[in-house]
């Protein structure tokens, strides 16, 4: 991307999502995290991803760290400013098919892919990731996911079957999406109590049922069902960075901002939140493919999307 070629559009888009970015942490609350009393995980790490897809990785970066960077008041908050700024660049980046540096060109998924995998080995570098080894799979499963899909997110990104097609709703994945949805409300109940890995299961179904629901209201042409899943997966794998950059910071900072002797064995602390990091960032990805499948298609029927891919 030239920078000195933005566009009045471009900087406008920036600074509605920095904006944006900045009115969900301040207004909306986030879930606590585990070990650190009153430090909360803003869903603004639902709306990073988004940000890259409709502007790119780059504006997508800028727009996500302005908006974090902002509100920032301790050490651990300016670091982890820089989370979401790469989850927007990394599904950005799974959406692009090639971007240009100097005179070479370099696809896309390989980037996002090298930025993911030198996160994974960060953990490891760590004195907690060699102690807690099982605790980025779900990180490792969406680097093996690019690697596999590699460009063919950015290609089912682009293609116009969504633009030109009218909807094509199917009725039997929203009805059985909303069934799944009532369960998952269902199971908590406290007449269910007695049975206590039911409660395990709501939040992992509630993500279910939303995808179901999604994929009826969107997936009814091999057109948008592409473009769905590869609206998914570019959320997942920006989303899944912007944790990994959280726990870096937090192991970076341990003795500094969080002082060793008022935290559990730390490797232990990981592996005993790992589930609920897991449902934490798939409740994330069903938010940030739901939010961005409307407004990517909302904003190319309206002519404002102009973001080359």
């Amino acid at each position: 991307m030239n920078w000195l070629k933005l566009s009045a559009r471009d900087v406008a888009f920036v600074a509605v999502f920095a904006a944006l970015s900045v009115v969900v942490i301040r207004v909306l609350p986030g879930f606590p995290i585990v070990g650190l009393s009153g430090s909360q995980i803003k869903f603004d790490a639902a709306l990073a991803p988004i940000y890259g897809l409709i502007i790119g990785p780059y504006l997508g970066f800028l727009a996500a760290f302005i908006g974090g960077i902002v509100l920032a008041n301790s050490w651990f908050s300016v670091f982890t400013s820089f989370s979401p700024a790469v989850s927007a660049l990394v599904a950005g980046l799974l959406t692009q098919r090639k971007y240009s540096s100097s005179s070479r060109s370099f696809p896309g998924w390989a980037t996002a892919a090298i930025i993911l995998g030198l996160l994974i080995l960060g953990w490891y570098a760590t004195w907690v990731g060699q102690q807690a080894l099982l605790y980025p799979m779900f990180h490792i499963s969406g680097l093996l996911a690019i690697l596999v899909v590699r460009g063919h997110i950015a290609t089912a990104f682009k293609s116009d079957e969504t633009t030109r097609k009218g909807w094509n709703v199917k009725p039997n994945y929203i009805l059985l999406g909303i069934v799944v949805v009532v369960l998952a409300y269902v199971l908590p109940k406290p007449y269910l109590g007695s049975v206590e890995v039911l409660s395990y299961l709501s939040l992992p179904l509630y993500f279910l049922g939303g995808i179901l629901i999604l994929h009826g209201v969107f997936g009814g042409e091999e057109g948008k069902e592409n473009f769905v899943v590869a609206v998914c997966l570019a959320n997942y794998c920006g989303i899944i960075a912007d944790h990994m950059i959280g726990n870096l910071a937090f192991i970076g900072l341990i003795d500094i901002v969080f002082p060793l002797e008022d935290l559990p064995h730390v490797p232990t602390l990981f592996m005993t939140v790992m589930p609920v990091s897991v449902v934490e960032r798939l409740v994330f990805t069903a938010i940030a493919t739901v939010f961005g499948v409307g407004l990517v298609l909302a904003l190319r029927r309206s002519g404002l999307f102009h973001r080359k891919l």
